[in-house]
């Protein structure tokens, strides 16, 4: 039986990490570099540029004072916020190739920027610092499906099938046919792309909060987002309807009720993010 490790191998062919993306780690990354020396890497790319300047200053990412230059942009945000901003950007042009017939790639946007914008209204609910890395969780939380999708199809069709035939969550099917789910997949890839620790643990355990270690707290509320997201598609398509994992509740302190008025923020937050990532 294939396992999830097996499904991200030569994964570049389908989906890879944008080289100015893997540039700016590289210079963030070494303890020598200044303000200037990753300015000018990021700068390189004026599409990445533009779009970390409008997103600084939106009104749901936004500082409190109008930022003008790349320069001044990193000097506030830093780079450990840079580089989560940096990825949000860049990863949505790191997909090739992924079949149609079985996702509708706007429709997955759509819901991994839902999930994104509430995972990060969840962190600072939670009082999490550096709340830009969960909306990074976030957006990447259901990436996992797009490897089965893309390596799997002939699977991925009877998962559909059986998940509607018996009511289940598509995530509980995965487990049953695979003998993992798209999570444990997402975090292999994150993995693979050699992401920080807690992307990986975030994204990976989600779904299985018992399996969560240092970043139990980030993984809790990605399952929170995630659930939201799913109880949507979930109505719509017909699948079993997923709940929150009480060890969720327990971990971030939240209530049901506590969880409603962030979904109606971050409803009200999506278009903006949307246009901000995908406009061109």
């Amino acid at each position: 039986m294939t396992t999830p490790q097996e499904l991200v191998l030569d994964i570049n062919d389908l989906m890879s990490l944008p080289e100015i993306y893997l540039r700016i780690r590289d210079v963030i990354n070494n303890p020598a570099s200044t303000l200037n020396n990753v300015s000018d890497v990021v700068s390189q790319d004026a599409n990445i540029t533009a779009r970390v300047l409008r997103i600084t200053n939106s009104s749901f990412f936004g500082f409190a004072e109008e930022i003008t230059t790349l320069s001044r942009a990193i000097n506030i945000m830093g780079f450990s916020q840079l580089q989560d901003l940096v990825l949000s950007v860049s990863v949505v042009r790191s997909f090739k190739g992924v079949p149609n017939e079985l996702i509708n790639m706007k429709e997955f946007w759509t819901n991994s920027v839902f999930c994104a914008v509430t995972a990060r209204l969840l962190a600072a609910r939670c009082n999490v610092l550096d709340s830009e890395r969960l909306f990074v969780s976030g957006l990447l939380h259901g990436i996992g499906q797009l490897i089965i999708y893309s390596k799997l199809p002939n699977e991925t069709t009877e998962i559909l099938t059986l998940a509607k035939q018996q009511n289940k969550p598509v995530k509980q099917v995965e487990r049953h046919v695979l003998g993992f789910d798209y999570a444990q997949v997402g975090g292999e890839l994150l993995k693979a792309w050699k992401l920080p620790e807690s992307h990986i643990e975030a994204v990976g355990s989600h779904t299985d909060l018992r399996s969560a270690d240092k970043f139990a707290l980030d993984a809790a509320i990605i399952h929170i987002a995630s659930v939201l997201v799913q109880q949507y598609e979930s109505a719509k398509k017909g699948y079993g309807i997923p709940q929150f994992d009480p060890i969720a509740l327990q971990l971030t302190e939240l209530t049901e009720a506590d969880i409603d008025p962030i979904k109606q923020d971050a409803t009200h937050n999506i278009l903006e993010v949307l246009r901000l990532l995908f406009s061109k």
